[in-house]
């Protein structure tokens, strides 16, 4: 359906404005005039009619100028609802409205034509669900009961803004002026405009575009080149301080067991003794040291005060902690008086405590001892200390699992008597790499 010229007047005529009041003693006649012939136009459909409410409250920036476009609009709802005997259904579907909101504007306006019938309309224009049959309801349904009175007139002198000076407003002449202009009702045509373009101004436009990407694609290879190449530059000016390992000598490491093992030597006892004593030298320390109470380490850190000895002259005598109650065995080769065999072995790693955790267990399942006062596994300065008492039958297998824990030298020497029987010296060092 389409709103008809007849429509707009039998609207105007039943909403009675007080154009005087509004057009401010009659100086903006004109004006208003202007208005509702650009706003009313004929033959529109009232989608259209609803997008131009909508439209002209997006150009008018003051409250009070919204407010009465929005109060006009729901007097045109009611106007339909009324006049044009329209149900709540027709008017929410023709002007793409929610029937919720038709009928909480038509409650208004009937209980202010008819305040004695309040507790009637409100049941009538209560919708619950979209199947409810006030949907359906028309004024001819209700004027049986109410009176035709709401036919006659639209405002009542209650109603502040049909008597509100809008064209006072500053937004007022812009809203007019955007309404003349009729943006909503402008079409494009397309098919002219795709006429008017010709094919090469096409070419023309595209070639350009490729112009364009072409140039964006060489200013990105240029900045990620530039910006490696200053990375490059960057890198070469700074030096980071940073441990070198580089100097190291190879050579000086552990040669492996199956080295050792592939060579015949044939050497008399003094003669392994002495070497003996160079190894150890070169395994404990990098320099010979003169102190008969610590040849692994020239330096002995103490862990509290009370450790300290009375006089530098004591210290040279105290006996640490970390030594046996009697020299002999294996770590000194000079004490030795019987056949009775003590072995070494030299072991350099950088986790010793995970080698120590190892050998634990391994000595519990063969049976072995410590020797003397020291606890097996005792971390002294540079590693960890074992002096154990392997009974002969596990020695083999014990020394075995123990030089798979890690690269490993082993040393055979002669112990010094007075051993337990059916048992072997085996004195293990783990160095801290």
């Amino acid at each position: 359906m389409k709103i008809i010229k007849n429509d707009y007047e039998a609207f105007k005529t039943w909403l009675d404005l007080d154009i005087n009041s509004i057009a401010w003693e009659g100086r903006y006649a004109e004006s208003f005039n202007d208005f509702w012939l650009s706003f009313f136009r004929i033959d529109i459909e009232p989608q259209e009619l609803s997008q131009r409410f909508t439209y002209a409250k997006k150009i008018a920036r003051s409250g009070p100028l919204i407010s009465w476009l929005n109060w006009l609009f729901e007097k045109f709802l009611a106007f339909s609802f009324v006049s044009q005997g329209k149900s709540v259904r027709e008017i929410a579907f023709i002007y793409d409205l929610p029937e919720k909101y038709i009928s909480t504007v038509l409650r208004d306006h009937l209980i202010q034509v008819y305040p004695a019938f309040e507790d009637l309309i409100n049941e009538n224009f209560q919708i619950s669900n979209v199947s409810s049959k006030n949907l359906f309801l028309k004024f001819a349904d209700l004027e049986p009961i109410l009176g035709s009175e709401a036919k006659d007139k639209g405002t009542f002198e209650s109603d502040i803004l049909a008597h509100m000076e809008v064209t006072l407003y500053p937004d007022w002449s812009n809203l007019v002026r955007e309404l003349q202009k009729d943006i909503l009702s402008i079409k494009i045509d397309f098919k002219n405009f795709k006429r008017n373009i010709s094919l090469k101004k096409q070419l023309r436009f595209f070639r350009e575009v490729l112009i364009l990407l072409v140039i964006l694609a060489g200013i990105v290879f240029l900045l990620k080149n530039s910006n490696k190449w200053y990375e490059e530059y960057l890198v070469n000016k700074i030096t980071l301080f940073e441990p070198n390992f580089f100097w190291l000598d190879k050579s000086l490491s552990y040669q492996e067991q199956d080295l050792l093992a592939k060579n015949q030597i044939d050497l008399t006892n003094k003669e392994l003794d002495e070497l003996e004593k160079i190894e150890a030298q070169q395994v404990f320390t990098d320099e010979q040291s003169k102190s008969r109470f610590d040849p692994e380490s020239d330096v002995v850190v103490l862990d509290s005060v009370n450790e300290v000895p009375k006089s530098f002259g004591e210290a040279e005598t105290e006996q640490s902690e970390y030594e046996e109650n009697k020299k002999g065995g294996y770590r000194d080769s000079s004490y030795a008086s019987s056949n009775k065999k003590a072995y070494r072995i030299l072991m350099a790693s950088v986790e010793p405590v995970a080698i120590r955790t190892s050998i634990l267990p391994l000595m519990k399942k063969y049976g072995i001892s410590q020797v003397d006062n020291v606890k097996p596994g005792t971390q002294i300065p540079g590693g960890l200390y074992f002096n154990l008492m392997v009974p002969s039958k596990n020695l083999k297998e014990f020394m075995t699992k123990v030089s798979t824990l890690s690269e490993a030298t082993i040393f055979e020497s002669r112990s010094e008597g007075r051993d337990q029987a059916g048992k072997n010296r085996v004195f293990i060092w783990i160095k801290s790499i």
